[in-house]
């Protein structure tokens, strides 16, 4: 959402990513030490235009909040007294942002220790980690004492199996689940990931009609999103007007506190809101990101010009805007309107939310007529608010397109619990999680590496070195993120016409029953696992004029 706020600036897709990237990576690296960081007047604007956003929205961006930290700690000494340990760990220290190394570096008054792997480059939690991490703790504080760990931290069974035919892998991954889920294990610990999503899906399809249930494995987005942002679903929508009821309730008890303590309290009042419901700001520009994101931003960038000299944040400036007490932008302007409706409709469900929470009175009827006569006008009670929260749902989703709305559940609808199910994804995707048996299916030429890798001369040079790195980075992933049990599987042979769709690297083809039939190989990568045979057509195939 802040993404779609900068682009308001005016600037094409392509160069606003870079010139964002180029600044997100100066705040990671601890380049505004330098005075000359920022050299032309369109990265300063944009710096301008994002500092802007994030104090009217009351936010902060994680890689800006470590910058900001590291500022603080130099800067006064008795925050390292508050806040420092005498003894620090910093794990997967290669992995993290300069800003972190140096925030951890300060954070030690008396002893610290730094570990982490210096081989494989794994995707990080930070989007820009600094490498040389290692090098530059050694430079600063040796002497040091290194010590290298040679056993892993727990044993893991590594596997390879190859089945006749692509269905028959199909059922080898599903036997292999089945014998994992009657040993006990549960369906969430169990993921199988693949680099094809043709392969992925009729991975699905097989599992579901053996009663397996699979679901797919989210992606945690690092970066600014290339496309538009995705339709929020009703979880979605319950969950910022949460955030928002929470927020309002503390904004709440925070004046009541200061009512009940005296008037004289005048410095706590004066940080508290102008406006008493206004809210959570980050929470309430999620919520005005639903149906219409990019034009919802061009409305709040109009509302910050008018708002943010008068010392208002979004919060509080949505709130003088429904009040119409907002200088320079009317109610009944464009911008206003586009704001108002969805703001409104938030403010009718928190008050319904309210009603509902209010504890009820018991009074016991004098006879039984008036016992129904009470459920009558409980029942009656109900309705009515149920039949205002889907008027309020309809008013928000005015904006929302029909492809928006066509996978939405009706509003007031509670969603059932999720089931257990086994996640499938690509490699990547296993990031930040860790389950207890992994299977990584499709492990064939082809798919890892891709037919353009196993066909000589395709791709060379750099662009050869990256995407093995990128395969090695994936291979490494799933041996990190499973606990007990490793498993790669990959079949022989398959039909032309699905290895064609399937862009499988094809060495020979056979007529077998009439049928035309491709030998498909398992992966080169294999050799580096110690776990198949040598193969001649890979990436590690030393005869290519590529390698």
């Amino acid at each position: 959402m802040f993404y779609e706020d900068l682009r308001t600036c005016g600037l094409k897709r392509r160069r606003l990513r870079e010139l964002w990237a180029f600044l997100q990576c100066g705040l990671a690296n601890l380049s505004d030490d330098d005075p000359a960081w920022i050299q032309t007047t369109e990265e300063q604007a944009v710096l301008d235009l994002a500092r802007d956003i994030l104090i009217f929205e009351n936010a902060v961006l994680p890689g800006e909040a470590v910058n900001l930290a590291v500022r603080a700690l130099e800067a006064e000494p008795t925050l390292r007294q508050r806040f420092g340990s005498p003894v620090v760990l910093a794990d997967d220290y290669p992995l993290m942002s300069r800003a972190s190394q140096r925030l951890v570096n300060l954070l030690a008054t008396s002893k610290i220790a730094v570990a982490g792997s210096e081989k494989t480059a794994l995707p990080t939690f930070e989007p820009y980690p600094c490498a040389t991490g290692f090098e530059e703790f050694e430079a600063v504080r040796a002497p040091l004492q290194r010590v290298t760990l040679e056993a892993p931290f727990h044993p893991l069974d590594r596997a390879w199996e190859a089945t006749p035919d692509l269905a028959g892998e199909m059922g080898l991954i599903a036997r292999t689940i089945a014998e994992e889920l009657a040993c006990g294990t549960s369906p969430e610990a169990i993921a199988v990931v693949g680099v094809n999503r043709t392969w992925r899906a009729n991975l699905q399809r097989a599992l579901a009609s053996v009663g397996i249930p699979a679901a797919p494995l989210g992606r945690q987005l690092q970066k600014a999103p290339k496309g538009e942002l995705s339709a929020a679903g009703e979880d979605e929508r319950e969950r910022v007007l949460k955030q928002l009821r929470d927020g309002s309730v503390q904004l709440a008890g925070s004046r009541e506190s200061c009512a009940h303590a005296g008037t004289n309290d005048t410095a706590t009042q004066k940080d508290l809101p102008a406006f008493p419901c206004a809210g959570d700001s980050i929470a309430w520009r999620q919520w005005l990101s639903f149906d219409d994101a990019l034009g919802r931003s061009a409305a709040i960038s109009e509302l910050r010009r008018v708002a943010q000299p008068q010392g208002l944040n979004l919060a509080e400036a949505l709130a003088a805007l429904d009040a119409d007490s907002l200088p320079g932008l009317p109610a009944t302007s464009p911008f206003a309107l586009s704001l108002l409706a969805p703001y409104r409709a938030a403010q009718r469900l928190l008050r319904e939310q309210s009603e509902e929470d209010q504890p009820e009175t018991d009074i016991a009827p004098d006879s039984a007529a008036e016992s129904s006569s009470a459920s009558a006008d409980t029942a009656s009670g109900t309705s009515l608010s149920s039949s205002r929260h889907s008027e309020a749902c309809e008013e928000s989703a005015v904006a929302r397109p029909s492809s928006t709305r066509k996978g939405a559940e009706p509003c007031g609808r509670s969603a059932s619990p999720a089931t257990p199910a086994v996640a499938v994804g690509a490699p990547e995707d296993l990031f930040g999680r860790t389950f207890d048996v992994i299977i990584f299916g499709g492990f064939v030429n082809g798919f890892i590496p891709s037919r353009d890798m196993c066909d000589p001369g395709v791709i060379v040079g750099g662009a050869r070195a990256r995407q093995e790195a990128s395969d090695r980075v994936a291979i490494a992933l799933a041996g990190q993120r499973a606990t007990r049990r490793l498993l790669f599987t990959s079949f022989e042979s398959c039909d032309l016409e699905t290895a064609e769709r399937l862009r499988l690297h094809i060495p020979r083809i056979r007529l077998r029953s009439g049928v035309r039939t491709c030998d498909i190989e398992p992966s080169s990568y294999l050799q580096e696992l110690n776990l198949g045979p040598k193969q001649t057509s890979g990436p590690t195939d030393q005869r290519h004029p590529s390698a």
